[in-house]
Order: structure tokens, then C-alpha cells, then sequence
């Protein structure tokens, strides 16, 4: 590890010396400080040279070999000879007046690599030092090509006189040499903005590309260039302003550093939020402050003094107001309407006709999340977005069925959500639920639909071999023995008698066959005695009749309502079902079949005082056919043991009138 670090230790420390030496030597040459920073660059060239070299050596000594630290420490390097000329160009030391120019040359040109290349190549390839892909390494190509290039904006000076000496001074190079370098520097200027345009261009790109922790880094950098291209937007466009705003330029290297080595150390959402509306309320401040005064001097012809003592009231008063307005501008650009959670709620409710893929979707354009999910008994049911590392999970209120949980992705660069995320999704819940709740019911209207439509194919089936394998076998044969023995009624007039009485036999047993059908379909008993009536029936003659000793007792209102006959079919045989199924598996010696009516629905329970069993009853065919019936109607049964015996219970929806 020490040896890893030497390295970069040795450049910084080499840095420090050479920038405080310079320093030394331009105090002890007569300069002073706002010599150092005004026109000589000094102090910038000084600041940029210690902080590039500074975080490009942080960067390698924990990441060894990485091109970002590389270039970081070249970008510094450019800068700190930069700075050692304009150390030697004082009166400390005196050179002699071609060493002084030729020292002057080499510090106003050894700098221009720092920007023109450097400074791209940084810009392309972070975070990983990688080109954003093959497709791309041209452009770094392109990028190394300008540093030959970089003397050329100095060429015309060292081929004439120094700025300021005489005429007569022998030009250090060829005047030819200068003409043509001077026709070159337009060429030199456009490749270099080109190169840079290019490489911010790839940000973007790369921004827009990735997720996760590189998204998180990129967001650093792109900071940290808008915020230095912001405060230097008119040295950028004119090439002058002031000198020391270039003092931000190391926020570029603090910010990538920051984001290589620790990107999780500080919310760069946050950072940027506070960035734009401070950005732009100081922004506000000043026009509104230079607006304020010059109106108030137009209007006073100059004879108001106190102008700029008015304008300071009125933009003080008006900074909290502005800083809420920008602020929840902001906010909502980059959080939608965490603040406004009944407007997130209205916008998702205005979705819920969408189902619940656009529920989801709403949720997310709400509050600027990058995905959603709805889970329930561990799977997956509607998902939005694409799945990051961290998740949020908040509880679903589901009326009917399993548990739910609406799952929600953190933005970029967030360790958790913030408490107005989280109140505005526990208000979001809700829609949310509808909106399942919905997706359940459709389910299960189209279960409830495929159950009925088998269900009637099986009772056709079952009508189809009725008819055509009894009743049809039946009618045939009576067919037959009616031509035999009209066939045989003057020859064998006996044998056609006979005939006449077994046909009358199969008529018989036709009839029973078709009262049994009838009876399938609807028990008649129900059209003529009601439900109430056809139970009490059953249970006198049919039950009592075939299993002596076992009661069976009718509990019911004698003023129930008005029953459907979808109702009342699924009530008597749901319960003479139940009751069959006590007799015969439940060693019952008696049974109890309770109606009970609402508003709502009607109540069918039947107990008896078997064993019940000793755990949950298995799905035969009886207790299939129970849950069918009650589900067709969109009602619900249970049924099994309890510790008086056996029950069944089933829940029947009356039709609203």
C-alpha cells in the first residue's frame, strides 16, 4: 500500500514546491498579491495546478493506473510548469532578457494542453476510463491529435518582437513561421471547441445511456461542468470575464473524485436541487436588484439617492417567497408531486380505468420514480420500469384475498426515500389497491365465467347421453314392439296384448326418466313449495325414509324473502348435498339446516354432531360441486370439521333490485 502510494504522494509534494516557491519568488520580486491575481494568472494557474494534482493523486494512489487520475495529474502538471515560469519571470531572479521571453513563451503555451486535451479525454472517459464505446475511440484519437497543435495560438509571438519591446528585438522564430501560424489559430480554436463539444456530447449520451451507480458517478460530473459553465457562461462565449471565476474549474476534479472513489457519500439529487434553486434565485436577485435601480434612476433622473437602498427592500422582501416558488419548481421538476400528495393521488386515480400497468405508470410520473411493482404471494403481478438495486416496499389494504405490497425503485443517487415520498405513497396506496383489487375481480370473473361455461358444456353432455342412451333406447324399443304389435293383432292376438303391456312398461319407465331429468335441472318441489316447503319435505320423506333413527331439522324464518331461482336451486342442493355428506362420511345421528336472509344475501348452514374429521375435509366431488354452485353466483362456502362436528356454511349475493 505504501509503495502503491509513493507515487502519487511524490508528484503532490513536487507540486506544492514548485507552486510555493513560485509564490516566494513573486513576493521577494516586489509583486503582490492582487498582481498574483489579476491579469497574471497566478493565483488561478496556482489553483488549478494544486487541486488537479491533488485528487489525481487520490485517485491513483487507491486506484492505481486509473486514466482518470492520470489525466487529473497531467492536467496539474500543464499548469504547475505554468506557474514555475511565472515564478521565474520576476526580479528575484533576474534572467537576462532572451532566457526572460523564452521563459514567457513556454509559460503562456504550456497550459493550453490542460484544456484543449486533457480536459476532453477527462470528460469522454469517465467514470472508468473507458470510451463510451468502440464507436467513439475516434473522437479520443481525434483528441490526442490537437496536442501537437497547442503551440500555435503563441507561434506569432515567438516569430515577432515581445509585447511590449521595441521593434528592432530579433524575432525568436521565422516571420513566416508566425503569419501562417497566425492564419491557423482560427482552425486551432474551432477543432478544439469541436473536440470539447464532442466530449460533452458523449456525457450526455453516456448520462442518458446508464443506471444505478453509473448514472450516480456521471451525475457528479455533470454538476460540477454545468455549475463551472454557468458561472464562466461569459468568458466561455467572449473569452473574457472575470479571472476569478475560474477559481470553480476544481470542481470538476473534486466532483469526479468524489464520485470514483466514494459516490454514495453525499445525495447528489439533493446537491443538484439546491444548486438549481440557489442558481437561480441568485440569478433572480441580480436582475431584479439592477433592474430595480436602473428603473428608479430612469424615474428620478439620478436625483434619487436612494435607489439602490429601495431596491435592496424590495429584493429582500421578495427572496422567501421566490426561494418557495423556485424551490417547489425544482422539487417538482426533479421529484413530481411528493409535496402535492392528493394531486399525485388525483393524476393516479384518473388511471385506474388503465388497469394496473398504467396505475403503476402514473405512480412513477408522479413522483419521478424509475419503477413500481405490485407483489402478492411472492410473485410479480404488474410491474413499470426498469428494477434498481434499492426498493421501497409500502403495504397494499386489499379488500379480498392474499396480501399485497407496492414496491417502488429509489432514484439515483438515493439511499432511502424522504418522508414526503413516503407519506405521498402511503396515499398512493389506495389508487393502487382499487386498482389489484380491480385485476382480482376481473380474475375471478373470468375463473367464475370459465367455471360456468364448463359447467353448462358438462350438464349438456350429461343431458346429450341421457336422452340418447336411456330415453332414446327406450323410445326406439317402444317404436319396435308398437309396429310388432300392430303387426301381430290378427294373427297372435296375445302375443300383441303382451306386446301392448310391455309398451306400456317402457312408457312407464320413459316418464320416470324424464321426471328425473326435469327434476335434475329443478326440483319441482322448489316450484311448488318453495325452498323452505321442498326441505322440509326432503327431510320427512326422503332422509327420514332412508336412514332411520337420523334427524334432520329445518331452522328458517318462516317470511324469507323473495328468493331468486338461480338462489334457490344452489340453497337446496348445497344443502341436501351437505346433508348427504354428514349421512354418509360423518357418523351423524342428527343435522340442522339453518336459512338466514339479509339485505345482502342469504345464509345457508348446515351442522351436524358427526366427528367431523380430524383435519380439513378433502375436495371430493360433494364438496367441489358446493363450492361451484355458491361460486357461480358470486357467493362463497366453507366448510369443515369443528369441534361440535361437521358445518358447512355458504353465503349467497341476492340480486340488488
Amino acid at each position: 500500500m505504501a509503495v502503491r502510494r509513493a507515487g502519487p504522494v511524490a508528484v503532490l509534494i513536487l507540486t506544492a514546491v514548485v507552486v510555493v516557491a513560485a509564490w516566494v519568488s513573486w513576493f521577494l520580486g516586489g509583486l503582490t498579491f492582487a498582481d498574483a491575481a489579476d491579469d497574471s494568472y497566478l493565483l488561478t494557474n496556482s489553483a488549478q495546478a494544486l487541486t488537479f494534482t491533488t485528487f489525481g493523486a487520490l485517485v491513483l494512489a487507491h486506484r492505481p493506473g486509473h486514466r482518470i487520475g492520470l489525466l487529473f495529474v497531467a492536467y496539474g502538471a500543464c499548469y504547475t510548469l505554468s506557474v514555475a515560469c511565472l515564478g521565474l519571470l520576476t526580479d528575484a531572479f533576474g534572467l537576462p532578457e532572451g532566457w526572460a521571453r523564452a521563459v514567457e513563451l513556454l509559460g503562456i503555451t504550456v497550459w493550453i494542453p490542460a484544456p484543449a486535451v486533457c480536459l476532453p479525454l477527462i470528460v469522454q472517459l469517465f467514470p472508468d476510463g473507458r470510451p463510451l464505446s468502440r464507436r467513439w475511440r475516434p473522437l479520443a484519437v481525434a483528441t490526442l491529435a490537437v496536442l501537437p497543435l497547442a503551440p500555435i495560438p503563441t507561434l506569432p509571438v515567438a516569430a515577432g518582437p515581445a509585447g511590449d519591446g521595441p521593434a528592432t528585438e530579433e524575432p525568436m522564430l521565422p516571420v513566416i513561421v508566425g503569419e501562417v501560424a497566425q492564419r491557423l489559430i482560427p482552425v486551432f480554436a474551432a477543432v478544439a471547441a469541436l473536440v470539447l463539444l464532442a466530449s460533452l456530447g458523449a456525457l450526455v449520451l453516456r448520462v442518458r445511456r446508464s443506471h444505478g451507480v453509473p448514472r450516480q458517478q456521471l451525475m457528479w460530473l455533470l454538476w460540477a461542468v454545468g455549475l463551472f459553465a454557468a458561472l464562466n457562461a461569459q468568458r466561455i462565449v467572449t473569452t473574457d470575464g472575470p479571472v476569478l471565476f475560474l477559481l470553480t474549474l476544481p470542481l470538476i476534479p473534486a466532483a469526479a473524485t468524489v464520485a470514483i472513489l466514494r459516490h454514495g457519500l453525499y445525495d447528489i439529487e439533493l446537491i443538484v436541487n439546491r444548486s438549481l434553486v440557489y442558481g437561480v434565485l441568485t440569478l433572480g436577485v441580480v436582475l431584479a436588484y439592477l433592474g430595480i435601480v436602473a428603473g428608479l434612476s430612469a424615474l428620478a433622473r439620478d436625483r434619487l439617492s436612494a435607489a439602490p437602498l429601495i431596491a435592496t427592500a424590495v429584493v429582500a422582501l421578495a427572496f422567501a417567497p421566490a426561494r418557495s416558488a423556485v424551490q417547489s419548481l425544482v422539487d417538482r421538476v426533479m421529484y413530481g408531486q411528493r409535496r402535492d400528495p392528493v394531486a399525485a393521488a388525483a393524476r393516479v386515480g384518473l388511471r385506474l380505468g388503465a388497469g394496473l400497468d398504467g396505475v403503476l405508470r402514473a405512480v412513477c410520473e408522479a413522483l419521478r420514480l424509475p419503477y413500481a411493482a405490485v407483489a402478492s404471494d411472492g410473485r410479480l403481478v404488474a410491474t413499470y420500469g426498469r428494477s434498481p438495486r434499492r426498493r421501497h416496499t409500502v403495504s397494499l389494504e386489499v379488500a379480498d384475498g392474499p396480501p399485497a405490497d407496492l414496491l417502488v425503485g429509489l432514484r439515483a443517487g438515493e439511499s432511502r426515500l424522504s418522508g414526503a415520498d413516503r407519506r405521498a405513497l402511503e396515499l398512493l396506496a389506495a389508487p393502487v389497491g382499487l386498482a389489484l383489487q380491480a385485476v382480482r375481480l376481473s380474475e375471478q370473473l373470468g375463473e367464475s365465467r370459465t367455471r360456468i361455461v364448463a359447467a353448462r358444456e358438462e350438464e349438456r353432455r350429461r343431458l346429450r347421453r341421457d336422452l340418447h342412451d336411456g330415453l332414446g333406447t327406450v323410445l326406439t324399443a317402444v317404436t319396435l314392439k308398437a309396429d310388432a304389435a300392430h303387426n301381430l293383432r290378427h294373427t297372435d292376438p296375445e302375443r300383441s296384448a303382451r306386446l301392448l303391456l310391455d309398451l306400456r312398461a317402457d312408457l312407464t319407465a320413459a316418464i320416470a326418466d324424464i321426471r328425473r331429468l326435469v327434476y335434475n335441472l329443478r326440483p319441482p318441489a322448489l316450484d311448488e313449495l318453495g325452498l323452505l316447503g321442498a326441505l322440509r319435505q326432503r327431510a320427512h320423506d326422503s332422509w327420514r325414509r332412508e336412514h332411520a333413527g337420523y334427524v334432520v331439522t329445518i331452522d328458517a324464518p318462516d317470511d324469507l324473502p323473495p328468493l331468486p331461482a338461480g338462489v334457490e336451486v344452489a340453497a337446496y342442493r348445497i344443502a341436501t348435498e351437505a346433508v348427504t355428506n354428514a349421512l354418509r362420511h360423518g357418523g351423524a345421528t342428527a343435522c340442522r339446516v339453518s336459512l338466514r336472509a339479509d339485505h345482502a344475501a342469504l345464509h345457508v348452514e348446515v351442522s351436524d354432531n358427526g366427528s367431523g374429521g380430524a383435519g380439513a375435509w378433502p375436495h371430493g366431488v360433494g364438496l367441489r360441486s358446493m363450492h361451484e354452485r355458491a361460486g357461480e353466483l358470486g357467493g362463497t362456502l366453507t366448510a369443515g370439521p369443528t369441534d361440535r362436528g361437521g358445518r358447512v356454511h355458504a353465503r349467497l349475493p341476492l340480486e340488488q333490485t
